[in-house]
């Protein structure tokens, strides 16, 4: 990239985006155009002036495989999110929302990962169809959510999207999650709205159960054999290495 084009778009000067200055081919090494650093440091109208003159770049993506789109949802510019999203209708909008990068990630995990709550609310009402898929890492939004006890984006996922998936790595849960990290906010809103969760296992043959009961969480605990008490009798593990609830051991 021009190093007068590359300034330009760190300072967000709009006027240069009225000369003759052709910015449609121009990258950095990274193999980010000029609608990318408008992303990247939130410059709204030169983002709005590059879709006016190049809006193919809208869908351009990077040397890590990122959007604009991904760029403005993981440095929380919810402004130019918008400004993207309008810039694209229909299916094109679907598209460039289900776009992924290297790491298999849409611009949901960038919003999620990096907490930023209006960006999440943004991208959920824009796309409540999509089931939001895990990354390459097994990692969907709603997990990575549970995860970190970001319970705002949880109720915004989970009140916006009609049918997010919710898995983890090794075939864990968001409600696993949630537990493990002892995210008791979190975990009171996932069992509302998907009580079954608690009876999935992971890869290692633990339930939810099996995870609240060894941490201790009592309140969890009881919750969760108020609503069915045969949980209690599922092992945890599997063929010759497993225990029943009643002899796990709390954590200190």
């Amino acid at each position: 990239m021009d190093p007068t084009l590359y300034r330009a778009a760190v300072e967000g000067n709009v006027q240069l985006m009225k000369t003759d200055v052709e910015v449609g081919c121009q990258v950095t090494p990274q193999g980010n155009t000029i609608l990318h650093l408008a992303a990247l440091y939130g410059h709204f109208d030169l983002a709005r002036e590059v879709l006016t003159v190049s809006p193919a770049l809208l869908c351009r993506q990077n040397k890590k495989n990122e959007t604009a789109l991904h760029v403005a949802a993981k440095e929380g510019h919810t402004e130019v999110v918008r400004l993207l999203l309008s810039g694209a209708v229909g299916e094109a909008k679907e598209t460039l929302m289900r776009m992924t990068d290297d790491n298999g990630d849409t611009t949901l995990h960038k919003a999620v990962r990096k907490q930023h709550v209006d960006a999440v609310r943004v991208l959920v009402k824009e796309d409540p169809e999509c089931e939001f898929p895990a990354n390459k890492a097994g990692e969907t939004p709603l997990y990575l959510a549970a995860e970190s006890g970001f319970y705002d984006a949880l109720v915004e996922i989970l009140e916006s999207c009609k049918t997010p998936t919710y898995a983890g790595p090794c075939h864990r849960t968001a409600l696993h999650a949630a537990i493990i990290h002892r995210r008791e906010e979190c975990v009171k809103l996932l069992w509302k709205w998907n009580r079954s969760l608690c009876e999935e296992a992971d890869k290692w043959g633990w339930n939810s159960l099996h995870y609240a009961v060894k941490l201790g969480l009592k309140e969890i605990v009881a919750d969760m054999l108020s609503w069915k008490t045969s949980l209690g009798y599922c092992p945890a593990g599997s063929e010759d290495d497993w225990t029943t609830l009643f002899t796990l051991q709390p954590m200190n």
